[in-house]
């Protein structure tokens, strides 16, 4: 479904992600993790196309026979939100006050082709789909009418108006509370093609997906299958993010991975998490590369 190769995202001479690579099939949701920092959202927006003015991506990434990197503007404008299409963190920043909601749904049909009688019907559907209440009403609601877990469904219907092949999520839960978190997940579990979420919260990510790639300096350390790699992770970042999610018995420490994220280009050279890693030694100022067949990482001293 997915192929990327090689991904890299600079700023001037900023390399803020390096030659990341990835699959993802037909049907497989595939979670992207790490500190905020880490280059997760950029290595979306580069999928998309929505790289900030100055930031450019090189590679190859291939959506079926699309290529997202190497089209012109004119047909990965066609291509976003129909064959490939992505839900936001913050909804009220990406939906349109001024429009109501079921214009918004709509909008994106209209615009690749489907009727606007026909667009508005699907649009009452689309809202029923995600499992919002009278949708007929809420489809003449505005943004800031409905609550923060109504507008986040709201974009992943207007997510999958024109059935993408593949959805990108990130962080779409942030926001929400406990309850209405887990609703959103059963719901883009349900109904996304192929996936690739985005999150810091290792326990969505847990609860979703089948394998994960581990982010960090702008570089995938690790990736598997989640419950290996969740079970027994090899590098030392994943460990420290796996640690300070845990619970810990009353007045015990929490664990925490020491010192923090670096700003863009002041990663150390070498493996980019020498300056945080308890094991780091003299090897560790050579670049380790990603090695491993299925669970993969890059650490000069993995964990057992």
């Amino acid at each position: 479904m997915l192929s990327v190769e090689g991904l890299s995202v600079s700023a001037e001479s900023v390399r803020l992600v390096r030659e990341v690579s990835f699959a993802i099939a037909p049907g497989e949701r595939v979670g992207l993790i790490g500190e905020s920092g880490s280059g997760k959202s950029l290595t979306a927006l580069a999928l998309m196309g929505l790289l900030p003015e100055g930031v450019t991506a090189t590679g190859t990434a291939r959506l079926r026979e699309h290529d997202l990197l190497g089209v012109p503007e004119g047909r990965l404008k066609r291509l976003r939100g129909r064959d490939v299409s992505m839900v936001f963190q913050e909804p009220m920043t990406a939906l349109n006050p001024l429009m109501r909601v079921g214009a918004q749904v709509a909008e994106v049909m209209t615009l690749h082709g489907e009727p606007a009688a026909r667009a508005r019907e699907r649009a009452v559907e689309l809202l029923d789909r995600v499992r919002l209440p009278r949708p007929g009403q809420i489809a003449r609601a505005y943004p800031h009418q409905l609550s923060g877990g109504q507008r986040q469904r709201v974009m992943l219907a207007i997510a999958l108006a024109n059935e993408p092949d593949l959805l990108i999520c990130d962080e779409p839960t942030t926001a929400l509370d406990v309850t209405v978190q887990k609703q959103m997940l059963e719901l883009i579990a349900e109904v996304a093609p192929a996936l690739l979420f985005i999150t810091h919260d290792l326990a969505v990510v847990a609860s979703i997906c089948e394998r994960v790639l581990v982010m960090y300096g702008g570089r995938v350390v690790e990736t598997g299958p989640i419950r290996e790699v969740f079970a027994r992770p090899r590098h030392r970042y994943t460990e420290g993010l796996l640690a300070a999610s845990r619970l810990t018995p009353r007045g015990t420490r929490l664990p925490t991975i020491q010192g923090s994220v670096p700003p863009a280009g002041r990663f150390p050279d070498g493996c980019v998490f020498r300056n945080r890693c308890p094991q780091a030694g003299p090897a560790c100022e050579t670049e380790p590369t990603l090695t491993g067949d299925g669970h993969a990482f890059a650490c000069w001293h993995p964990g057992a």
